[in-house]
C-alpha cells in the first residue's frame, strides 16, 4: 500500500542541530533538484549461476536497471539539518517493517564523508515520473556505484550517528 503524501514526512534527525521534517512537496520546493543516470544492480545478480551454488534468491542474469534519477542531494540535507561536529555515520531507513517480533529493522549507514560527497542522492523521480511504488515510492535512496541494498526504498529515516552504526 503506497503511503498517503498528505502525512508522510522524511525526517532527519539524530546528531544534528536542526531536525527535519520534509514533505515530498517541501523537498522539491527548499531544495535544489538533481538528476544522474545511475545503474541499481542486486547483489545477488547471476547468484543462481555460481558454482557450488550459495544460500539466497537464485537470480540469473538481469537483475538490475538503469534509470535517469530526480531529487535533491542528501548532502542539502544534511547541510540544512546542520551535523554536529563528531558525526561518523548516517543511516538510512524506509516504512517497510520486520517480518516478525523482535527482528530489528532494516537500515544501511554510509560514512559522513560518502553520504556528503554529492553523487548519493534521495530521489522522487524515475525517468521524469514519480517513484513507481515497486521502485521505492515515494523517495529512494540512490547511492550509485553501490549495490542496490545500499538504495533504501520508501526512504523514511535518515539519522545522523556520533558513533560507527552496529546494528542490523
Amino acid at each position: 500500500v503506497a503511503p498517503d503524501l498528505k502525512e508522510f514526512g522524511l525526517r532527519v534527525g539524530g546528531h544534528v542541530a536542526n531536525p527535519l521534517s520534509l514533505s515530498v512537496d517541501e523537498l522539491r520546493a527548499k531544495f535544489e533538484p538533481v538528476s544522474c543516470v545511475a545503474l541499481n544492480q542486486c547483489s545477488g545478480n547471476s547468484r543462481g549461476l555460481f558454482e557450488p551454488q550459495i544460500p539466497g534468491s537464485q537470480w540469473g542474469h538481469g537483475a538490475m536497471g538503469n534509470a535517469r534519477w530526480t531529487g535533491v542531494r542528501l548532502r542539502d540535507l544534511l547541510d540544512a539539518a546542520k551535523l554536529r561536529a563528531g558525526a561518523v555515520d548516517v543511516t538510512m531507513r524506509g516504512l517497510d517493517k520486520p517480518p516478525m517480533p523482535g527482528t530489528p529493522p532494516f537500515v544501511k549507514a554510509l560514512g559522513v564523508e560518502h553520504a556528503r560527497d554529492g553523487e548519493v542522492m534521495v530521489a522522487y523521480e524515475m525517468n521524469g515520473a514519480p517513484l513507481p511504488l515497486l521502485n521505492g515510492f515515494p523517495l529512494r535512496l540512490v547511492t550509485p556505484g553501490w549495490y542496490a541494498t545500499y538504495w533504501v526504498k520508501s526512504l523514511s529515516d535518515i539519522e545522523v550517528l556520533a558513533a560507527p552504526f552496529d546494528g542490523f
